[in-house]
């Protein structure tokens, strides 16, 4: 497995981890994130989806189906 692809790997499953964790924490509150500013549920859903994003296509090489299409690639 190359470099990169392990780092892929690790990206996604963080990533799944840092949304689970947004979800959870904004069940428990009853909402995610605050008027105020940026609370840790919500920046962790915002990090945790550009992971996701960003991790299968360092895994596979390729970028997400719906990414490329909507891009023209």
């Amino acid at each position: 497995m190359e470099p990169k692809q392990v780092v892929g790997l690790i990206l996604t499953v963080v990533g799944i981890l840092l949304l689970a964790y947004g979800i959870i924490s904004g069940l428990q509150k009853g909402v995610i994130g605050s008027a105020e500013g940026l609370t840790t549920d919500a920046a962790s859903m915002i990090i945790g989806w550009f992971a996701i994003l960003i991790g299968p296509a360092l895994y596979f090489g390729e970028a997400p189906a719906a990414i490329r299409k909507k891009v023209g690639g």
